[in-house]
């Protein structure tokens, strides 16, 4: 319950649901209103390599849980951006999901992502049940494998939708570090 209160503040809701509005203006509940069981977020920024490259398997992992209940949103965390910017990215790489331009970083302190591309499961009363890599295709940065091994979001999705415990709550994500906010506003690197 802390999750949706952390929310609810966060986003300046006092009702019962916090809504985040996406770059088109379209209007998202977390946790979902719509009846949704859980809604993955994914961390990313336009100019990640490694973030780019899972844009395939993302938009897969939407339409294929998408039925079972499963909603999607992409959070871009680079401040910088601008919503012109992520709608061409959107379009270069394919992405439908609608985008949250999360320029505070509200949600990445929510789940308290670090990496792109990182992703993290909110039930469907806001708790965060899953958060950490998509998948095990980089082993490492600047070392990709022929393919996937481990399919640690799904895995999490399959238990959590069949009621039992996600057995990796947690895991390590390969990619590019999301630069803390207010030293990205101050002008400074890391």
């Amino acid at each position: 319950m802390w999750a949706f209160l952390l929310l609810a503040l966060l986003f300046g809701g006092t009702s019962a649901a916090a809504t985040l509005q996406d770059i088109d203006g379209n209007q998202h509940a977390l946790p979902p209103s719509t009846g949704a069981r859980a809604t993955v977020v994914f961390f990313v920024t336009h100019d990640c390599p490694i973030s780019n490259r899972y844009a395939p398997e993302i938009a897969r992992i939407c339409s294929e849980y998408s039925s079972r209940g499963v909603g999607c949103l992409m959070a871009y965390v680079d401040p910088t951006i601008t919503a012109e910017e992520i709608r061409e990215h959107r379009q270069s790489f394919g992405g439908t999901q609608p985008a949250v331009h999360d320029t505070g970083h509200e949600l990445v302190g929510l789940a308290g992502a670090t990496i792109t591309p990182e992703s993290a499961v909110f039930d469907g009363g806001g708790q965060l049940v899953y958060r950490g890599r998509v998948n095990n295709f980089y082993a490492a940065l600047g070392t990709p494998r022929r393919q996937a091994t481990e399919h640690d979001l799904r895995n999490a999705l399959d238990e959590f939708l069949a009621g039992r415990p996600v057995s990796k709550p947690r895991t390590q994500a390969v990619g590019c570090f999301i630069p803390k906010w207010n030293v990205v506003q101050e002008g400074g690197s890391q």
